[in-house]
């Protein structure tokens, strides 16, 4: 897929957010939800039982909305703030398997003039890969360490999974289909009112 293919393919089926995973449960509340990876909401891994906890439900709640052996778009990217660079794709071993194609910058001050400066933008990148269980369990490590940033989007399946350091965030394509999900996999969710 070509970065104007991918672009075309975002708008159409996310027209109100950009690509930066921490906006999804904002601009879309009525069909996103958040698992948490971990027993009574614990954020990290302190041990190999817990890694085996977290990598188990993360691959079976995915490859339960997912299926396995399907083409799905991993999406990351860096920040820029003025001399200073945050890298998200950061040259690490999770990310030799991808082959990333950038999209146009974004302007993070255009977005949001009190959080970002005139000068910091977002330059996000994408990669065709397949979802299968167990095959992307470095970059899911690296994203529970808090090590690194990155989602996974199925245009088909009109599906966003966003892994994060503590648990997951989906958006998925209506609220009846979240509140589906939220039910079969609510031993999981947060006993916070906002899901969080």
């Amino acid at each position: 897929m070509t970065k104007e293919e991918f672009n075309k393919s975002w708008t159409t089926s996310y027209p109100d957010i950009i690509p930066i995973s921490h906006f999804f449960r904002h601009d879309y509340t009525n069909r996103w939800f958040r698992i948490h990876s971990l027993p009574e909401s614990k954020r990290y891994a302190e041990n190999d039982k817990k890694w085996d906890i977290l990598l188990t439900r993360q691959n079976q709640i995915i490859n339960d909305l997912f299926s396995d052996n399907v083409k799905v778009f991993l999406v990351t990217g860096e920040y820029n703030w003025d001399e200073r660079t945050a890298f998200i794709t950061d040259e690490e071993k999770v990310f030799k398997p991808y082959s990333f194609l950038r999209l146009d910058n974004i302007d993070l001050f255009e977005i949001n003039s009190n959080e970002y400066d005139k000068e910091d933008i977002y330059r996000p990148a994408f990669a065709e890969t397949t979802w299968t269980v167990n095959s992307h369990d470095n970059l899911l490590k690296a994203i529970a360490k808090d090590r690194t940033r990155a989602f996974f989007v199925s245009f088909d399946k009109n599906i966003i999974i966003a892994p994060y350091d503590g648990g997951v965030d989906f958006i998925l394509k209506d609220n009846q289909t979240r509140d589906n999900y939220k039910e079969k996999y609510k031993h999981w969710l947060s006993e916070r009112e906002d899901g969080l």
